[in-house]
């Protein structure tokens, strides 16, 4: 007896294969489905260092238009030619994530850490929150890198399509509260280990922004983008409440990077401090399984 030959699609088979081993994959070959995100009590550390806007345009895709400072309205001789790096990293109690078939999954005290610049959007899809019905934010951000210590936030995330992506769980974000007394400064050391070409940690005296702290906020908007080499758009579409945002005690706290690296480059030293903004804040929860987030695929860049 003849056993029946086995035949195989060599193409579809490699393509199967590869996309395997990929953050995201043409939604030609994978389904991109979207997920429902709930952050309870996170306090967070965000700045912006000035950089060349030609630098940064050089690390977004085709299509894709970072914003100058003077876009951003900060207007001075020279400002068309700068951007902005932005750096930011949070700590959270617990996240909460729901996908498309209603499977909930739930990790605790889970950091973040995420570098990225303020794009403009006029042709990107729209998003589940915006303050225009379409797009528009407070923040739109180009996700450079998107790091997290939450497997779960990290199944959204792809799961999304979103670029960039990586699950660390060595990401640390302690804050030491050298008075507990008094709501003054506290000290922050954040490290983001490994090889990523966005590695980073971050260190020094903070405006405390806590629970106990916490004197009421603002509430805003801010979606995380990315394009993916088949045009298309994932966004982290965010709403906030409450968010206690304080001013950092500035010069005092610096941004290490790696040598040799991409960020490193971008800033053109070992170390900086937020030379743009920076700030220490606190958001409340509302309690898990209220929706702040939906990492969504959005089809095509216009």
């Amino acid at each position: 007896m003849t056993a029946k030959k086995t035949t195989f699609n060599m193409p579809l088979t490699l393509a199967a294969t590869l996309c395997l081993g990929l953050t995201a994959c043409n939604s030609t070959s994978i389904a991109l489905t979207d997920s429902d995100v709930d952050f309870s009590n996170c306090r967070e550390i965000a700045g912006g260092i000035v950089v060349s806007k030609a630098d940064l345009q050089a690390q977004v895709p085709a299509g894709v238009t970072v914003n100058s400072l003077t876009d951003m309205g900060f207007v001075f001789e020279g400002s068309d030619d700068r951007g902005m790096l932005i750096v930011r990293s949070l700590a959270c109690e617990a996240i909460q994530v729901t996908d498309t078939n209603g499977n909930i999954r739930t990790d605790e005290n889970v950091a973040f850490a995420h570098v990225g610049t303020p794009i403009n959007v006029a042709n990107f899809p729209a998003t589940t929150y915006s303050n225009d019905s379409v797009n528009g934010a407070d923040f739109n951000i180009y996700a450079l890198s998107y790091q997290t210590s939450s497997t779960a936030y990290f199944g959204a995330m792809k799961r999304a399509g979103l670029q960039n992506i990586a699950l660390n769980e060595a990401i640390v974000n302690n804050l030491e509260d050298t008075d507990p007394n008094v709501c003054n400064t506290a000290n922050l050391m954040v490290n983001v280990p490994g090889n990523s070409e966005y590695a980073f940690g971050i260190s020094g005296e903070v405006v405390e922004a806590t629970a106990d702290c916490h004197v009421g906020g603002t509430d805003f908007i801010a979606n995380w983008w990315s394009v993916d080499g088949s045009n298309q758009v994932t966004a982290l579409s965010n709403t906030v409440m409450d968010q206690t945002f304080t001013d950092t005690a500035g010069p005092n706290v610096i941004v290490v990077t790696n040598e040799g690296t991409t960020m490193n480059a971008l800033i053109g030293a070992n170390s900086s401090a937020f030379t743009g903004f920076s700030g220490s804040g606190y958001i409340p929860s509302e309690g898990l399984g209220n929706t702040d987030m939906v990492a969504e695929a959005l089809g095509e860049l216009d």
